[in-house]
Parts: structure tokens; C-alpha cells; sequence
């Protein structure tokens, strides 16, 4: 029998957290069927050995791909969701953790509105040492009635975490790539199906430190450097949200120029290849709604 959920795995050497996250999982209290698939990356620190144990553990629910090759974040991620045949899918970085009642409070928005394709939650955002970041981040204010359309997230780009996540299987298009994707280029997939909730409920941490897919190549933040690839291939593909592409390219331009980053440059190209007329003072609300998305983190 196939499960109503998904829960979709990443790791990779996260010895020290994999089985913390994995007891947040399994302690989940629903009124349906779910499994976990954990996709591991190669790891070489011991991560192996607590899955197997979770597997032995719960062997109705656990179930584990250990790649023999790195096959590196953003194709281990791919890998993970096209394994799944269930209704819906949530996905968790190995090293974040679920709270009670996460799962179940999804399922139901999701039973309840057939026209939502997505559910996003808020999330403590927590350090190695347990200091939190105060407020919790994002304000679901940002968003009316808690409703996402795919203009927000083209012009303003990710609501939430990416453990956070939880869609309907049907419409996630993309089963593998060449080119390597962020969360945000999922989030556009789905919304184009649809739209998406935010819940003002905190259901979820998520562990906020140095990640391994932020690394600088060739001297570029390799995210930004990613969402520009992106942003400029959505800009072909969905002619009529033009706007929407323009104003986060010329977001991006400010912020990576803030943050004194090479790419900023080529955001800037970007946002001239893409300029279209819009007043200062939609510029301004646009700039302000973006930092009540994408506040400073602080973590005290």
C-alpha cells in the first residue's frame, strides 16, 4: 500500500545531527500512512550507520539510497523526490528538524483546498549551540490570507525553508537535471499548478550555520550565482511575468552589491536586459515587502 506522504531525506557526513532529525520524523502523530526515504550522499563519518539503525528501527517506514559516488546537494535532492509514489512529498535536510504536529496540520490544508499545490510553515532558526533568532522568521504577514502565487516568489524569490516544504506530487515536473536547481526554482514549479499556503504556525527548525551548497565557485556565491541562471531562463519561459523577473533581478543587484559580491554585476545585467517601466513607489513597496520576506537573521 502506498503511503499518503513522503518524506524525503538529504544527508551528507551529518553524523552529528541525521539522527536527531530522523527521531523527528518518526515521532510524527498522524492519521495517515507516511514513509521516510533517506537519500545519502557518499557520506563517510559514520551518517550510514545511524540510518541503518533507523531502518532496523521502524522497517514499515524507513527506507534508504546510499549513493557510492558524491553526486553533490542539488542531484542528490533529485534523486531523493523521484523515488516517490505517494500523494504528497515533505522534504528535510538532514541536519533540520520536524515538530509535532508538522506533518498532520500540511495533509489537512493540502485535503482542504485542492487548488493549493504547496505548504510552507515559519521556523525557529536555531545554531549548534541552541541560541534561536528572534522574531521567527518569515512574517506571514507578507502574504495575504497566507496565500503564495508564483508572481511572489518570481519577484521576490523563496518564502521559506526549505525544510518546510511539503507539495502535491503531481506538480513537481522536473525529475532530474543537468544544471543544478535551488529550492526556489521548485517552489516556481509548483505555484505554476497553483497556489500555495503559509502557515503562521511554527512547525518546524531549521539548523542556520555554514552550508556546504553556499560555497564560492570561481569566486561567486554559488547560490546567487544559480538564481541568476534561473531567473534569466524564467525570463524566456514566462515572458509574461516580466516585471516580476525585473524587479528581483534588480533586488538581487542591490543586495549582492551591499554584500560586495562578483555576481552583483551580473545581476545588474540582468535587471538592464529586463527593464520594464515601474514607478518609485512601487519600487519602494517591493523593496520593503522583500526584507518583510527576507529579514536579517539574527541569532541570539
Amino acid at each position: 500500500m502506498i503511503p499518503k506522504v513522503s518524506v524525503c531525506v538529504v544527508t551528507y557526513n551529518q553524523k552529528k545531527y541525521i539522527r536527531q532529525c530522523l527521531q523527528s520524523i518518526v515521532d510524527q502523530v498522524t492519521d495517515f500512512d507516511f514513509e521516510i526515504l533517506i537519500s545519502d550522499d557518499c557520506s563517510t563519518d559514520g551518517t550510514r550507520m545511524i540510518v541503518q539503525e533507523f531502518s532496523t528501527r521502524y522497517p514499515k517506514i524507513v527506507k534508504y539510497f546510499f549513493h557510492e559516488v558524491n553526486v553533490g546537494a542539488y542531484k542528490n535532492y533529485l534523486f531523493a523526490h523521484a523515488q516517490v509514489h505517494s500523494e504528497y512529498v515533505s522534504h528535510m535536510d538532514g541536519d533540520d528538524l520536524m515538530l509535532p504536529g508538522k506533518l498532520q496540520a500540511q495533509v489537512d490544508v493540502l485535503e482542504s483546498d485542492p487548488h493549493c499545490t504547496v505548504v510552507w510553515h515559519r521556523m525557529n532558526l536555531f545554531d549548534d549551540d541552541r541560541n534561536f533568532c528572534v522574531p521567527n522568521i518569515p512574517d506571514v504577514g507578507a502574504f495575504k490570507e497566507g496565500k503564495v502565487y508564483l508572481e511572489d516568489v518570481l519577484q521576490f524569490g523563496s518564502v521559506s525553508f526549505h525544510s518546510s516544504t511539503m507539495y502535491r506530487s503531481s506538480a513537481r515536473k522536473t525529475k532530474y537535471s543537468e544544471i543544478d536547481l535551488l529550492d526556489w526554482y521548485f517552489s516556481v514549479e509548483y505555484l505554476r499548478a497553483g497556489y500555495g499556503i503559509y502557515l503562521e504556525e511554527i512547525l518546524g527548525e531549521y539548523r542556520y550555520g555554514n552550508q556546504s551548497i553556499t560555497r564560492k565557485a570561481n569566486g561567486e556565491n554559488r547560490v546567487q550565482a544559480i538564481l541568476l541562471v534561473s531567473l534569466t531562463y524564467y525570463l524566456e519561459e514566462l515572458p509574461s511575468y516580466r516585471k516580476q523577473i525585473f524587479i528581483h533581478a534588480l533586488i538581487a543587484f542591490v543586495v549582492n552589491m551591499k554584500n560586495r559580491r562578483p555576481v552583483a554585476k551580473r545581476f545588474g545585467i540582468l535587471a538592464l536586459k529586463t527593464i520594464v517601466f515601474v514607478s518609485p513607489s512601487e519600487l519602494v513597496l517591493a523593496f520593503r515587502r522583500f526584507r518583510k520576506i527576507n529579514p536579517p537573521i539574527r541569532i541570539q
